[in-house]
């Protein structure tokens, strides 16, 4: 199994992750915040084309992680995974044949790749994160949570790597000059971890 970020940030959010079990090979990006040219671009980057992924998973609703996710599941016959409340949040749109449901500790058999969506504190309306396994190893996905509980590290445990996001550094936040009701949002608890909680 492996993974490559594809961007981290504000501007967008994506990942793919790969299982390879010889004769066959499965690939999800999750979160799709770009717009498809963009993403199309940053594929190619990496020697993959829309068309060799096998499905779509997105954490939630926010623009740099839903990005243009319906287009390209729609576009390319993808299944397209989210929970309940993100498919709400976004208007609940129809997406005959295309929108399945996840939901916390229920696990996602995709091929190769097993995903087990789980809950973490962030201002959506549900995120999910990741724990993806080929069967043989474990890969943690945690990038929009604002504190850590429990039931993230729960998950987390006995993975064999973890891509997690560094957001912000609470003291340059601070002096920063966003509103102060955007440094709330941000260094809150359903915000973004800062580098050293990270």
């Amino acid at each position: 199994m492996r993974f490559c970020s594809l961007g981290s940030g504000s501007g967008g959010n994506a990942t793919v992750v790969e299982a390879n079990r010889g004769t066959t090979t499965t690939r999800v990006l999750i979160d799709c915040g770009f717009s498809l040219r963009e993403l199309t671009f940053r594929l190619s980057r990496v020697g993959l084309a829309c068309d060799d992924l096998d499905a779509v998973f997105v954490t939630h609703e926010h623009g740099d992680h839903i990005g243009c996710a319906m287009t390209l599941a729609q576009r390319h016959g993808l299944p397209l995974w989210m929970s309940r409340g993100t498919w709400r949040a976004i208007g609940e749109p129809e997406l005959p044949g295309r929108l399945h449901f996840a939901r916390d500790g229920h696990p996602i058999a995709l091929c190769d790749l097993q995903l087990t969506p789980y809950t973490v504190p962030h201002d959506a309306q549900e995120p999910l994160q990741l724990r993806c396994s080929d069967g043989a190893r474990h890969l943690g996905v945690l990038t929009d949570a604002g504190s850590i509980t429990p039931h993230l590290l729960a998950h987390l445990q006995g993975c064999d790597a973890l891509l997690l996001e560094c957001n912000h550094d609470p003291a340059l936040l601070a002096a920063s000059r966003y509103p102060a009701s955007l440094k709330a949002r941000i260094g809150g608890r359903l915000g973004h971890l800062s580098n050293e909680t990270a």
